[in-house]
């Protein structure tokens, strides 16, 4: 180069491109995780997404290595101030999120697709720590699939093409699935459901049902559509008029709003005076959706609790903790009892007598019942709502101000069942008989063989106490609306335009569709969520395996699963030699060249075989012999015109006692070293 001639220009290396698969999964996985994080994250992640995007569509340049830490520093000081912690499921999931986030912005060598790979699979594995569902499972299925697609392309940098990428996937993922499905069903688990380490979101904390009662509360639930719990029961399903689930019980009311009695977590219980009738038993399952409460739902009156479990002294049935996961638990039930009927403390009696001081409409035409028996007020009560012009609806509008019961007994005549509830219970009060009180479910729509209970179907009644016969339950909507017990509360306000399509009873296309999808969920909660430890127990006795302790069970598990493994394998190998056939002189002459490769004499690109079994013998004189036999035998298969069958099996012959030969000898070496 002369002193006055231009340096050429640096050759520029080529740009970076990240993995489309890995991208387009990783980005998926992080907007996943955008209902479980903090606010002020969400714009954050948008706008990394989007520059990583037009980075590779446009060429836009990365961020500079500066701002990345400046974020880095900021994400982690924001989500510990979110949280308050940097540990936890939520905080621990905001924060991996927004690490994958920056790692993806990044990323700018194949070193740092692979570091981005692996928190790829991080992030789908913790999506299941909010929603273990039918549809989030198949989500995740299918980001996990396009990671193993990836995985493949970054591995095999040559291989550029998606459809062979996602059949390699495809095939990789069909044969982990038996041992995937052997692991699941054998190996052991601690109790309760799969996910017992499952805590609560905003999403899945959702009752329907509080501990307090306010006329007009129950209209918020009327067109929620969202299942509450489903129940399957042992032998036929029962009728429509018995399906009221118990839930609280209310006696204390306070400025027109009703209030529960929760007992506490840890004290004694007295249990309530109970005197079933035992020819009237039911046994039943019920699947309960997260409420982040304690309450569970039960058809009358309890008479065997599932474990951990209590019955108030109003028969209502508690966990001993939240019920932050979706459970499942088996009662059985009296239909038919007698609840505290010999006797009603003076504490109970003053409660549940209780009236409050606004009302005087309400109290001076209860006055005109007083002294009849309880059974003939509670006829007279239901009559007036029958013969005065009341009517049942699902918009009722609220009552406001003092004297509520008054405006409604008097002026709008027009409820919801709380309405009527109210109404009732204070009516009675006034007449002189203890009542309070119940919320809970009626109802419940069939499905296959169970029962699908939603939070539409949330009802309030009321009871009252009878001398020797203890506390009644009255339905006071059964006067007004009877078909809301016989046919659902759906056909009771067909004709109000609020009402989803969901609740109408539908049987047309949309109808069919939303059974068969909560079919589905059904089968998902109880046979895959609900495989429990005690499930697994029950399972392995009906194989005949009983009393199998922990260490047996965990021995059975890793022979199933290595046994499955080895079918997996042979399999694919069969599978492999199908897509592939071997010449049969090639396939038998297989076992000795492997066999020598592992004796560190492997076959030499372009080297005949005359030349590498001479190389062979010299390597080891002892086995000179028969490896020349089989290269006389082998020679003549692989070029002679005619080979027969008696050569071909004496040359299998020779070929396998060759490699059992030279396999001891390796082993031999092996324990000598």
């Amino acid at each position: 180069m002369t002193p006055g001639s231009a340096r050429p220009a640096p050759k520029a290396s080529p740009r970076f491109h990240l993995d489309i698969p890995l991208g387009l999964v990783v980005g998926l996985a992080i907007l996943a995780h955008l209902t479980h994080m903090p606010v002020w994250a969400i714009p954050l992640v948008i706008a990394g997404l989007l520059w990583r995007f037009f980075h590779e569509w446009r060429g836009w340049p990365r961020p500079p290595q500066f701002l990345l830490i400046a974020l880095g520093f900021m994400a982690g000081l924001g989500v510990f101030l979110s949280y308050h912690s940097l540990w936890g499921r939520d905080a621990g999931t905001a924060l991996l999120t927004l690490a994958a986030l920056l790692k993806l912005l990044e990323t700018r060598a194949p070193r740092d697709q692979n570091a981005l790979l692996l928190l790829g699979f991080f992030l789908i594995t913790s999506l299941l720590l909010f929603d273990q569902g039918m549809a989030t499972t198949l989500f995740s299925l299918m980001l996990f699939a396009g990671l193993i697609t990836a995985w493949i392309g970054t591995s095999n940098p040559s291989l550029t093409a998606i459809k062979p990428r996602i059949r390699a996937a495809g095939g990789l993922m069909l044969a982990g699935l038996p041992i995937a499905i052997m692991l699941f069903v054998l190996f052991p688990r601690p109790p309760g459901a799969l996910w017992g380490a499952q805590q609560p979101t905003l999403q899945q904390a959702k009752t329907g049902l509080s501990d307090s009662l306010t006329a007009g509360e129950f209209e918020q639930l009327a067109t929620d559509d969202t299942p509450a719990f489903r129940v399957s029961f042992q032998g036929s399903v029962i009728p429509p008029s018995a399906r009221y689930w118990r839930v609280l019980v209310m006696s204390q009311e306070i400025n027109g709003t009703w209030h529960a009695k929760i007992p506490p977590n840890f004290d004694a219980i007295t249990a309530p005076d109970l005197f079933p009738t035992l020819n009237n038993e039911v046994t039943y399952t019920i699947t309960l959706e997260p409420s982040e409460r304690r309450w569970m739902p039960s058809l009358a009156v309890p008479i065997a609790l599932p474990p951990n479990t209590v019955l108030s002294d109003t028969a209502s049935l508690f966990s001993s903790r939240p019920l932050t996961d979706r459970t499942r638990y088996t009662v059985t039930s009296a239909t038919r009892y007698r609840l505290d009927p010999n006797h009603l403390s003076r504490a109970e009696r003053i409660e549940n007598l209780a009236l409050p001081n606004d009302d005087p409409k309400l109290k001076h035409l209860a006055q005109q019942w007083q002294g009849l028996p309880a059974l003939e007020i509670r006829d007279r009560i239901l009559s007036y709502f029958h013969t005065e012009g009341f009517s049942y609806t699902l918009r009722p509008g609220k009552l406001t101000g003092e004297n509520r019961m008054d405006a409604f007994l008097f002026q709008t005549k027009k409820g919801y069942c709380e309405h009527y509830a109210s109404a009732f219970t204070l009516l009675m009060r006034a007449a002189g008989v203890p009542a309070r009180i119940v919320t809970g479910y009626q109802g419940g729509e069939e499905i296959a063989d169970y029962l699908l209970v939603r939070q539409a179907d949330a009802h309030a009644w009321s009871e009252i106490w009878v001398e020797g016969q203890g506390w009644i339950q009255v339905d006071p909507t059964t006067a007004v609306a009877p078909e809301r017990i016989d046919t659902g509360f759906a056909n009771a306000a067909t004709q109000d335009p609020t009402l989803p399509n969901s609740l109408r009873g539908n049987a047309g296309f949309a109808g069919q569709w939303a059974q068969l999808n909560d079919r589905l969920e059904n089968g998902w909660n109880q046979y895959i969520l609900g495989y429990s430890g005690s499930t697994q127990i029950d399972f392995l006795q009906n194989l005949g395996l009983k009393n199998l302790n922990l260490g047996a069970q965990l021995v059975l598990s890793l022979i199933a699963t290595l046994l499955t493994w080895a079918g997996v394998f042979l399999i694919w190998r069969k599978l492999s030699q199908a897509t592939h056939p071997m010449p049969p002189a090639e396939k038998a002459w297989q076992p000795i060249e492997r066999a020598l490769q592992r004796l560190n004499v492997p076959r030499q690109a372009g080297e005949t075989l005359a030349a590498y079994i001479e190389r062979a013998a010299t390597a080891f004189p002892a086995h000179r012999t028969q490896l020349m036999q089989a290269h006389t035998l082998f020679s003549q298969w692989f070029f002679a015109e005619h080979f027969g069958k008696k050569s071909q099996a004496l040359a299998k012959i020779k070929a396998k006692n060759l490699a059992r030969q030279l396999h001891w000898l390796y082993w031999r070496k092996k324990l000598t070293r």
